[in-house]
């Protein structure tokens, strides 16, 4: 299943919504990948812990302000692409979850992610990038190297600050627990496959 090569994708570290965005656009004639959801992965106090990260120590959790990952189905798999997991790329969506919401239960509410998957073709033609987020964090050398994102014939703009935000009304999006995003998945998987 696994013929896609990380390292021949657009990727600049901190800037994972970028990078999703710039994923789907180069998939977009190959057959074998179907994207479906874009999922920002988020809570109240911006702190979520996310395990299998390249940028853990060991079996540590990482503790992001927020994450984007791709859901989608290769070859009649359901998957996830996320470049900064150890995990492989892409993953199965099952293994993928068991390992990065690893004791989900277990932690404190406010290291407790929630997911919003947004439709990855309403994400990729309406989604702009405008980076004030990391001005100032950040120097300017280690921002992307194209230009940000800027939907053509929208009046949709879908920022950033829209898909963090919980209170957010982003059509056919829901906030839910990664346990309930995967069995809603899955339920939907197996009546179309």
């Amino acid at each position: 299943m696994n013929t896609f090569d990380k390292t021949k994708y657009h990727y600049t570290a901190l800037f994972c919504e970028e990078n999703i965005w710039k994923l789907i656009e180069s998939n977009l004639a190959y057959s074998s990948m179907t994207p479906i959801d874009v999922l920002f992965i988020i809570n109240q106090s911006n702190s979520i812990a996310l395990f299998e990260q390249h940028k853990s120590n060991g079996k540590q959790a990482v503790i992001w302000d927020y994450h984007v990952v791709l859901s989608a189905e290769v070859n009649n798999n359901l998957v996830v692409f996320d470049f900064d997991s150890r995990c492989e790329f892409p993953c199965d969506i099952n293994s993928y979850f068991n390992k990065t919401f690893a004791r989900y239960n277990q932690l404190a509410d406010h290291h407790q992610a929630l997911l919003r998957p947004i439709k990855a073709d309403y994400y990729y033609q309406n989604f702009t990038s405008e980076r004030s987020h990391m001005l100032g964090l950040i120097p300017q050398s280690e921002f992307p190297d194209y230009d940000i994102i800027i939907p053509n014939g929208t009046t949709n703009l879908l920022t950033l600050e829209n898909c963090r935000a919980l209170s957010s009304e982003i059509p056919e999006s829901h906030i839910l627990t990664p346990h309930a995003y995967l069995e809603k998945l899955n339920s939907t998987a197996k009546s179309n496959f």
